[in-house]
């Protein structure tokens, strides 16, 4: 049977682990610390990615349903900005369906198709006439 001397560890070997031990130790809490930390700033950043999402939806809702003043045919009218089709916009904005509309850009009248997209801003100004063009 071994003495109980044999079975513990020396004192020199005790001595020359207890550095060592105390160090790993130490670098174990700074670990966790560190860990901790990192978690909370994870937490924080995923709570500023869900306002700053919130804010964007509420963004893009307001400007979807944000109405802008536009002029047809000298008329001043609100309307959503979007993107329309123009046979449809020209109903929004009471213009006949047989007659033509144009969009007017730097001073120059520019005719819209009726099965074109435009995209309404602000201020743009329409005027709508008789078709022009015939058949020969």
């Amino acid at each position: 049977m071994a003495s109980a001397e044999s079975i513990e560890p020396n004192k020199e070997a005790r001595a020359t682990a207890a550095p060592g031990l105390d160090k790993a130790e130490r670098e174990v809490e700074r670990a966790e610390r560190d860990l901790r930390d990192a978690k909370t700033e994870i937490g924080d950043a995923e709570a500023h990615l869900r306002r700053a999402e919130s804010e964007l939806q509420e963004a893009q809702h307001e400007l979807k349903h944000r109405e802008v003043e536009i002029k047809v045919d000298g008329r001043k009218l609100r309307v959503p900005a979007a993107t329309y089709v123009v046979s449809e916009f020209k109903i929004l904005v009471r213009v006949a369906a047989d007659r033509e509309l144009d969009i007017v850009e730097h001073d120059t009248f520019r005719p819209l198709a009726d099965n074109a997209e435009i995209r309404v801003h602000e201020h743009e100004v329409f005027v709508s006439h008789v078709r022009t063009g015939g058949s020969s």
